[in-house]
């Protein structure tokens, strides 16, 4: 089984490079220079990862690219520790493609 950092490292070979985080309606780039609504990314990638012994592991890994072509990754916890920003920017993304990301 694959950990978390695995895939993270798995990831960034194969080009999602940029570390996202999700500032209100927006994600952005991590140094703050980009930012994209829900209709300008896609998520190409998402892995779930449940804790075994710790529910603080649950999260889930997108590799996500932009309309711009700048590829990264975002992490998102679920259950008790998931942050209701990143989640309810992640439904929209659901809505919109229309994706069975979690």
């Amino acid at each position: 089984m694959e950990t978390l950092s695995e895939r993270m490292n798995e990831l960034k070979n194969k080009g999602y490079k940029e570390e996202f985080k999700i500032s209100g309606n927006f994600l952005q780039t991590g140094d703050g220079a980009h930012s994209f609504s829900p209709t300008q990314i896609k998520v190409n990638e998402h892995f779930r990862f449940e804790g075994e012994s710790d529910p603080a592991d649950m999260a889930v890994l997108y590799a996500i690219e932009t309309d711009s072509g700048i590829r990264g990754l975002i992490i998102d916890a679920f259950g008790v520790y998931s942050d209701p920003e990143e989640s309810a920017f992640m439904q929209k993304i659901r809505e919109l493609h229309k994706t069975n990301i979690y």
